[in-house]
């Protein structure tokens, strides 16, 4: 089975197939809504509940979503989260930058390239590293004005 590795300080998801070798990275973020009930994701490593194809919900590149839905893991206490792209050409942070209630957010790039591997290679986990809130904050702010977005590094 595949796998997911999400780098808090990188801004980075990598997607590890079942034979261990790196498929891409992009860029992607965990910058979390002042709003949300959760202000990042923990270290650690989260089953996927969406192995074969994203959780679907309306298509769109500007939507909280993405044009491929959201792939959805367990975290104690937060339902509903998981990696997805959207908000590409929000005004405030647009793409992969753009806040969001708790979830990962990458590209539709990214999305496209996850989706055609799990279908026939199901996700199992998803690996969250670095991603403690001080080392979040700091590479965020950090990383403002470099744009990863579109950049990938297979």
């Amino acid at each position: 089975m595949s796998k997911l590795q999400f780098d808090g300080v990188k801004h980075q998801i990598a997607l590890i197939n079942a034979s261990g070798s790196a498929v891409g990275t992009w860029a992607a973020y965990n910058n979390v809504d002042s709003h949300a009930t959760i202000r990042h994701i923990h270290n650690g490593i989260y089953t996927i509940q969406d192995r074969i194809r994203p959780h679907h919900h309306t298509a769109s590149a500007d939507g909280p979503y993405g044009l491929h839905g959201i792939i959805r893991f367990d975290v104690p206490g937060h339902p509903g989260i998981g990696v997805h792209s959207g908000r590409a050409h929000a005004r405030h942070l647009p793409g992969p930058e753009h806040p969001t209630m708790g979830c990962i957010r990458t590209s539709d790039e990214a999305m496209a390239a996850i989706c055609g591997v799990m279908i026939r290679d199901p996700l199992a986990t998803i690996e969250v590293f670095n991603n403690d809130a001080s080392a979040a904050r700091i590479a965020s702010i950090v990383n403002h004005h470099q744009s990863l977005q579109g950049r990938a590094y297979a």
